[in-house]
């Protein structure tokens, strides 16, 4: 990307535990998820469950998502490449 041709990395932190209304980890709708690190032990990710239901969901290139433009794919990349959309500095979608 642009910003790596620069010499820059873009982190980006979507904290889940202030999103409540909308998501669950698997297997903790109304509980609290113990942290644990990427792979550990063997244990993966928890699973992000969006709690709208199917009809309240938008098409979105990562499947059927809660927001239209802000969508999300709950897969770890231990290369840190992850596809669009590029935001810029607005945030709206470049």
């Amino acid at each position: 990307s642009y910003a790596h041709e620069l010499g820059m990395y873009v982190l980006i932190d979507v904290v889940m535990n202030h999103m409540d209304n909308e998501f669950f980890f698997e297997g903790h709708t109304e509980s609290t998820a113990p942290f644990r690190w990427h792979e550990d032990d063997g244990d993966r990710e928890y699973k992000l469950i969006p709690r709208r239901s199917d009809d309240k969901m938008y098409d979105t290139p990562a499947g059927r998502q809660p927001y239209a433009d802000f969508w999300y794919n709950n897969t770890w990349d231990p290369e840190g490449t992850y596809g669009e959309p590029v935001y810029s500095k607005w945030g709206e979608s470049s």
